[in-house]
Order: C-alpha cells, then sequence, then structure tokens
C-alpha cells in the first residue's frame, strides 16, 4: 500500500469517526457533510449550506461527457447516462437521501436546512421519486444531477460505497437519540409541572437533576440549598441528617422521612425512595447496586395552596361565591373569617358552606380541607 493509498484511508476513517461524532452533537452536521463533499467530489455548493452560485461552471467531466450549456446529449451522452443510471442509481439515491436526512439534524441551522435540504429535495429526490413511478428508473436523477455538473467518478462513487452504511447507521441512531430526547423532554415537563420538588441522586448521592419546584425550594441557604451538586442543610447537623437519609435510600434501599425546621415556617417534609434500573431492587444483587440511584420529594406546606376559583369550579361544579368559601375553609379559615372576606353576611356564608358540603360530598370543614388540598394542590398554576 502506497504513502497516498493509506493517507486517504486514514483521512476515510476519520471522516468516519465525524460522522459517529455528529450524532452525538447534531450541530456537527453541516460541516460534516462539507467535508463528505470535499471527499466524494462535485461543486461546493452542492453540499454547502450557502445558496446556489449564481450560472456555476460545469464539472470538466460533465462537459467531456457533452453536457454544455443549454445540456443537450448525444446518443453516445444517452447510452453512457442509461448505463451509469443502470449501475449507479440505487447506490446515489440512497446516499443522497442519507446526506439530506442527516442536515436536517443540525438544530442551528433552521435557514440552511430550508436552502440545502428543499433544494436538493425537490431538485433530486422528487426527481427520482417521479422516474420510478413513470419507469424511467434513475434516468432522470442521474440526468439532473448530469446538468448540474455533478457526476460523481468511480473513486466517488467508492467513497459513496464505504460512507453509505455508517451515514446509514448515524442516521437510525439520531432517530432513537431524538425520540429519547423528546420522551426526557415531556417525562420533564411533567414533573416540572408538580408542586412537589423531586430531586434524584446517584449512588453517590449526588444530584442527577431536580425539577423547577426542587430549586425554588432549595435556594435558602439557612433551611436547604444544593452545594456542589449535594443537598445540604443549614448546619453540618441537618446537612450529615440530608446525607443519611439520601445514604439509606440509595444504598439500603430503604425510604426514609425527614422535617427539615425553619425559623418563620413549618417545616419542610422530605421523603426519599430507593430507585434501580430495570425495576431491580434487590440490594444484594450487584448489578442492582451498580445501578442504583434515589429520589427526593420535598414538599413545602406553605407553597401548597395554589388551587383557584376555576380549578374548583371545575372540579367540583360550585359557584364562583362557593368556590371563594371553599378556599377560605382550605385555607385555615373559620366561618365568621370567611364570611368578612368574601363581605358576606355569616348566615350566607353558612349557607354557601352548605352547598358546597353537598356538591363535594363533605360534611365538616376539616373534611372539606383535606379534599381540596388532595385534590387540587399537586400541580403548579403556572
Amino acid at each position: 500500500m502506497d504513502v497516498g493509498t493509506s493517507a486517504r484511508l486514514g483521512a476515510v476513517g476519520d471522516l468516519i469517526g465525524r460522522i459517529y461524532e455528529a450524532v452525538e452533537q447534531p450541530e456537527l452536521w453541516p460541516e460534516t457533510i462539507e467535508e463528505i463533499g470535499r471527499f466524494i467530489g462535485g461543486r461546493n455548493d452542492f453540499w454547502s449550506f450557502g445558496p446556489s452560485l449564481p450560472n456555476p461552471d460545469l464539472n470538466p467531466r460533465a462537459s467531456e461527457a457533452g453536457c454544455h450549456g443549454t445540456f443537450f446529449l448525444s446518443r453516445s451522452d444517452l447510452r453512457a447516462l442509461d448505463q451509469y443510471a443502470t449501475e449507479f442509481e440505487n447506490l446515489i439515491a440512497r446516499f443522497l437521501k442519507l446526506v439530506f436526512l442527516s442536515v436536517l439534524w443540525s438544530q442551528k441551522e433552521i435557514g440552511a436546512r430550508e436552502v440545502l435540504g428543499l433544494r436538493m429535495t425537490r431538485r433530486y429526490l422528487i426527481e427520482h421519486g417521479a422516474s420510478r413511478t413513470r419507469g424511467h428508473s434513475g434516468r432522470r436523477l442521474i440526468a439532473a444531477l448530469w446538468e448540474d455538473g455533478r457526476m460523481f467518478d468511480p473513486r466517488s462513487l467508492q467513497l459513496m460505497k464505504i460512507l453509505a452504511p455508517h451515514l446509514d447507521r448515524a442516521a437510525r441512531l439520531q432517530m432513537r437519540l431524538n425520540v429519547a430526547t423528546l420522551h426526557t423532554e415531556l417525562i420533564t415537563g411533567a414533573l416540572d409541572r408538580l408542586t412537589l420538588g423531586v430531586v434524584l441522586f446517584d449512588q453517590t448521592g449526588a444530584r442527577i437533576w431536580h425539577n423547577k419546584q426542587a430549586m425554588e425550594i432549595a435556594s435558602d441557604p439557612g433551611v436547604l440549598n444544593f452545594s456542589a451538586n449535594r443537598l445540604v442543610g443549614r448546619d453540618a447537623s441537618s446537612t450529615q441528617s440530608l446525607r443519611e437519609l439520601i445514604k439509606q435510600a440509595v444504598r439500603d434501599s430503604q425510604p426514609g422521612l425527614l422535617a427539615v425546621d425553619r425559623d418563620s415556617s413549618r417545616p419542610l417534609l422530605l421523603i426519599a425512595a430507593p430507585l434501580r434500573a430495570g425495576g431491580r431492587h434487590d440490594s444484594r444483587d450487584e448489578s442492582s447496586r451498580e445501578g442504583a440511584c434515589g429520589v427526593v420529594f420535598i414538599s413545602d406546606p406553605d407553597r401548597s395552596d395554589n388551587f383557584t376559583v376555576e380549578s374548583l369550579r371545575s372540579a367540583f361544579d360550585l359557584t364562583c361565591r362557593e368556590a371563594h368559601m371553599a378556599i377560605a375553609i382550605a385555607q385555615g379559615h373559620g366561618l365568621k373569617t370567611a364570611a368578612r372576606a368574601n363581605g358576606v353576611a355569616p348566615t350566607t356564608a353558612r349557607s354557601q358552606l352548605q352547598q358546597v358540603f353537598a356538591k363535594t360530598n363533605t360534611s365538616h370543614q376539616a373534611e372539606l380541607a383535606a379534599l381540596v388540598h388532595r385534590t387540587l394542590t399537586h400541580l403548579r398554576q403556572d
């Protein structure tokens, strides 16, 4: 093997590596495709993200094949075109489809996707689909390529054969990653709607992820906050209690509960529970411990009163006045205080409360308050 061949093979290997690197970093696809273009050949604007160049010169090989100006082909050219299409139609069409599909993964080049993706798809892939429908095989596709000066020589076709399986595999991997990312974003969005703080920890007790409510609750160094991806309390003693709670859940597979005192508010309540990859919960199983992690739910009783008049009316078919009365009771106010807050007489307030009892199937204020909190305080209103 000569030095030139060895260098080319090394460069192709590097390019294959870049293809898989672009799967993990989709923003690399544009420059990866341009690098592929430099290997395959053809006019630069065929592979780049800029607009088509005005009146580009044809590829010299296309000129030699009779592709001049208005693109008339002689009979010999047509015979060559037929043979070329028969041999390489499927390879070229497959390769171009994979290249164009790869372009779509670039999330930061929307304008570029429109320029390259739509232009090339309309010019070549639609042409290819139409030609197959009308029984012309790939002749029209190849003719369109030749007309634009994109005639691939044997070396380019060989590179296509080498790169096509890797582009195919990369496209499949990218689709799976995109689906997994979508699922993760949906789950994250759902957990961010909870009024409970949710924090995931790995087996060392380090934070993996937290939802929006957890970040808001654990933001007071005088009570509870995150430091170096770990949950810490106001002092060494409370921090040690937090670490023991998490350790017990992660390493010993034992749930636990901890109250974190605050100076001027009701205590925060933390509930820790073990999680295992694949649903395995046997702490004696070594493979189970390797995938161990834990979850901590943080409840702030002073942040849970997020029910609204609209939500109460929808849930229990209450009138506006009845909903205001139910909210006052759920917030711990007595009947007289609720009447004053709503601007009604105590007798009217009592009548409204009886209507609320009937519609919610409750019989006293404590039961009503518990029902409202259980039903309507789990989701954030923002």
